[in-house]
């Protein structure tokens, strides 16, 4: 045993509630540990006094003895006692398995608030179906006693094992993630535990953890549990306790996330992070009290759990699980539940200046033959005759209607549905994308679709009936889903934080990694999952991988310059996807299970797949995109785009000029940097490369070039040489920018296979610095004098904090979906950006929060074929402004005669 036992602990010894291997480790420890001892001697003389101890005392009867009826279940023996039940070993004759029937003592059944602490147990649990939470078979009642039942585990609890010593560390990972999992899948369906801790947590013998006894959960809907749970009411255990719950306040999730620090705390040192001789000293050190740090990452996610605030730990259990499988992931841990990939090089990430629709790096890629153009009969159908982007579209089970979500004419997305004899698009009524359809006749749909950059919308699952119905919304963050053609579970792409996972069913991670994973598909059979991966998650280079039920993921078909759109053949046999090794102007390609590319079909321009009928028909879009350029002034747009590609970097402060980089026909896979004043005279080229940011005094930019790896440089806008500047550790700059005094610059940025923080900056005065900790890289923009960072958090809340990265402050509200582009010139206010079109900029007032809107964009209304905003800038009084956009003008088609040569 690491420690003294629990108070807790010595309290079952003395009543004889310990099983055997935890009884003896007791025993032994009391015996050489003087304290503990002295207080068994004396809790044991209390009793005695008290008449509550005898010499012959007889052991505590029990409700039900082996072999007796309880329902459909046979006692076999009595497992375990605590304050809410007796546990016993029962036999499910119907099904020929063990159970665990638990029970209120006879003493307690017919106390209200016992009663009603036990009935809500079996709510929670009974909403909860997880592997890391236990399972909830069966709730009755016998003889007026109420019980209820749940699988019957093998192993220990962790109280029982921490009595051993502490775990090692890969073994705290493991666990960590596995209870994070739970908790999450808890705290979706709206249950918070409330009472996590060593006791409450089960280690079963195949090495999965289970979370035990919801009788404290908290049903957070409206109405549940309130006089059990009322405000005011200190319910939980001391020692892992959140300080709010020992104030009586409410609890939310965060809650369970400061208890689950406490145990991992205990599980990795031995030792409770609050320690005290009492309860009440217990509590007082969760108070006030800052837990030892314990070394390593890990100790880095302790603390934070463990933070006396709740808005300054991690916001959810999902968030927390995702940076305990980042530390196992890098470690080499085996991470539960999870396929992780193999060790992929770390692409060059392009800024969030959206190049994603960029497909020029395959100019520096050798390509081999040239493909052979196959002779066939095919025949294109048009089948959509509006102006605007279509988002995706999928066939019915039976080949003869198609469902598409588009946004016409300038409008919202929109979800129609066309019959292939006739497509005549009829209008669905729901905002939404559509993104499979099942052989049971069931539609998954994106609701309300975001799109941040061109490529990665996402939105609210939602599942509906074909023949038409209200959707029901069932996950939040998802990217793509799909069932195949069988009945197998729906697999989905989630983004979490800058990470992509592919989930099948939703929860279980199949695969992940901060690439790209788009247009995933699950095969005709359900054994296979076929997806585009690209390394650069702004960039839609690739290629073609397939995912099998064991392993990890291989790649079928790769070097391509640009790859979307992808289906399964029919058969199975091979999967469709367009792409190009060079431009934008996609062709139709086809590659087996073997790794064999062939061309399908070639037409001048872009052709980008959307799906595949049982019959063979295939369903494409020809589309135009353009990115482009628009500076305003007072509501009066100019468009300043170069070509098809002209993406906004930076705009001075005076608003007079703009650092702009140039690609696709005119650059090329180098790209090019561009200055031009907003008057609409003719650009200047500074050099090769990606810009990132302009100095103050216009003189020089930061520039990222391209190539085996990231190099960067400082280029002149005027008279001088290129300066190339070492980033080192950083890897990876997502963005940038100078401050104020033109000597340092802020990064967005991570080091290799690391998450996105923020790094401060001086050419020539040594490394980087990191200035936040990983995993909060956010939008952020700097005061005017240099001393302020603002940024909106991933939970809404706009933030502040010194250049030094220490102090701290929040404006007062929430302003979720939201990114701060800018700082009033005074510094008393920020100007915030939302992200669905068009865009609302507002000047909120940092010590009131108020939030005033100052400009709407673009001015006139959203053209057709308008995605997104990408980048945005304001000048520093904020009356002129420059954004990038990105619209696609879309053309479905139904395609017949596309066969095998």
């Amino acid at each position: 045993m690491s420690g003294c036992p629990s108070e807790e602990t010595i309290l079952a010894f003395v009543e004889d509630r310990l099983p055997p291997e935890q009884r003896a480790l007791a025993e032994a420890h009391t015996s050489r540990c003087d304290a503990c001892g002295t207080l068994l001697a004396a809790i044991a003389a209390t009793w005695h006094a008290e008449g509550a101890l005898g010499e012959e005392a007889a052991p505590p009867p029990r409700l039900f003895v082996p072999g007796e009826q309880v329902g459909p279940y046979t006692i076999v023996g009595h497992a375990s006692s605590g304050a809410m039940g007796d546990v016993y070993r029962a036999r499910d004759g119907r099904l020929g398995r063990d159970v665990a029937l638990k029970v209120l003592p006879a003493r307690f059944a017919q106390e209200p608030e016992r009663l009603a602490r036990f009935r809500q147990e079996a709510r929670a649990a009974g909403a909860l179906s997880h592997p890391h939470l236990l399972t909830l078979f069966d709730v009755g009642a016998h003889e007026g006693t109420p019980y209820l039942v749940t699988e019957w585990l093998e192993g220990v609890t962790l109280r029982t094992r921490l009595m051993r010593g502490p775990l090692p560390l890969a073994e705290v990972l493991r666990l960590g993630i596995q209870l994070a999992q739970g908790l999450a899948a808890a705290h979706a369906r709206g249950v918070i535990h409330r009472d996590l801790k060593p006791a409450n947590i089960f280690l079963c013998a195949d090495g999965g953890a289970r979370i035990l006894d919801f009788g404290l959960a908290r049903l957070t809907e409206r109405g549940e549990g309130a006089a059990v749970t009322r405000s005011g009411a200190v319910m939980g255990t001391a020692g892992y306790m959140a300080p709010e719950q020992i104030r009586g306040q409410s609890a939310d999730p965060r809650a369970d996330v400061f208890s689950l620090g406490t145990v991992l705390h205990e599980a990795l040192s031995g030792q409770a992070p609050f320690g005290g001789d009492s309860a009440v000293e217990r509590m007082s050190a969760a108070l006030r009290d800052e837990p030892p740090m314990l070394p390593g990452e890990l100790g880095t996610i302790v603390a934070r759990c463990l933070a006396k605030a709740p808005g300054d730990r991690f916001q959810s259990a999902r968030d927390l699980a995702f940076a305990l499988e980042s530390i196992a992931s890098r470690s080499g841990s085996q991470v539960p539940r999870a396929v992780h990939p193999r060790a992929l090089p770390r692409p060059a990430l392009f800024t969030l200046l959206a190049v994603a629709l960029l497909c020029v790096a395959g100019g520096l890629l050798a390509f081999g033959r040239p493909w052979k153009v196959p002779v066939s009969s095919s025949t294109y159908r048009p089948a959509t005759f509006q102006r605007g982007p279509v988002l995706s579209a999928r066939f019915s089970a039976d080949g003869h209607t198609f469902l598409y979500g588009a946004a016409w004419e300038g409008g919202p997305v929109e979800l129609y549905s066309a019959r292939t004899e006739r497509p005549l698009s009829q209008p669905r009524g729901l905002n939404a994308d559509v993104l499979a359809a099942s052989s049971r006749g069931e539609l998954a749909v994106l609701l309300a679709p975001r799109f941040f950059d061109p490529e990665h919308g996402s939105g609210t699952l939602g599942l509906m009936p074909l023949a038409g119905g209200a959707p029901r919304a069932v996950l939040d963050g998802v990217l793509e889903a799909d069932w195949g053609r069988g009945e197998g579970p729906l697999a989905v792409v989630r983004r979490v934080g800058e990470t992509f996972r592919l989930e099948q069913p939703p929860g279980t991670v199949r695969f992940e990694s901060q690439g790209w994973i788009s247009h995933a598909r699950v095969s005709p059979d359900g054994e296979r999952i076929a997806f585009l991966f690209h390394e650069n998650p702004k960039d839609d280079r690739g290629g073609v991988w397939v995912l099998e039920k064991d392993g990890p993921p291989r790649e079928l078909s790769g070097d391509w310059g640009c790859t979307r759109g992808l289906a399964w053949a029919p058969d199975g046999s091979e999967v469709w996807f367009t792409a190009a090794r060079i431009g934008a102007d996609t062709a139709l390609f086809a590659v087996n299970l073997r790794g064999t590319t062939r061309l399908v079909d070639r037409i001048a321009g872009r052709m980008l797949l959307q799906d595949i009928s049982n019959a063979g028909t295939v369903l494409v879009d020809h589309q135009k995109i353009r990115s482009g350029l628009v500076f305003g002034r007072a509501g009066e747009e100019r468009e300043l785009t170069m070509a098809d590609t002209s993406i906004m970097s930076d705009l001075s402060q005076d608003g007079r000029m703009l650092l702009i980089s140039e690609g696709n026909q005119i650059e090329g896979p180098t790209y090019g940097a561009y200055v031009r004043t907003t008057d609409g005279a003719p650009p200047v080229r500074l050099g090769d490369g990606h810009p990132l940011a302009l100095s103050p005094d216009g003189k020089q930019a930061l520039v990222v070039r391209y190539g085996e790896r990231m190099e960067f440089f400082l280029l002149p806008t005027g008279v001088g040489e290129p300066r190339p500047v070492s980033l080192a550790p950083v890897a990876t700059v997502l963005s940038a920018r100078w401050f104020p005094d033109g000597k340092r610059l802020l990064l967005r940025a991570s080091q290799e296979g690391r998450p996105a923080r923020l790094w401060v900056f001086e050419p020539g005065a040594g490394a980087p610095r990191p200035v936040t900790a990983e995993g909060t890289g956010f939008h952020t923009a700097i005061s005017p004098d240099g001393e302020w960072l603002a940024a909106v958090d991933e939970s809404g809340s706009l933030r502040l904090f010194s250049a030094t990265g220490d102090a701290q402050s929040v404006v007062p509200g929430t302003f979720p979906g939201q990114w701060v582009v800018g700082w009033d010139a005074s510094g008393a206010a920020l100007y915030l950006r939302s992200v669905s079109l068009p865009v609302q900029i507002s000047r909120v007032d940092m010590k009131t929060g108020v939030s005033v809107p100052h400009l709407t964009v673009p001015a006139r209304g959203t053209p057709p074929g308008l995605i997104t905003i990408m980048t945005l800038a304001l000048s520093a009084d904020g009356s002129a402004y420059a954004y990038s956009y990105f619209e696609t003008l879309s053309q479905l088609y139904l395609v017949e005669g596309l066969g095998k040569d």
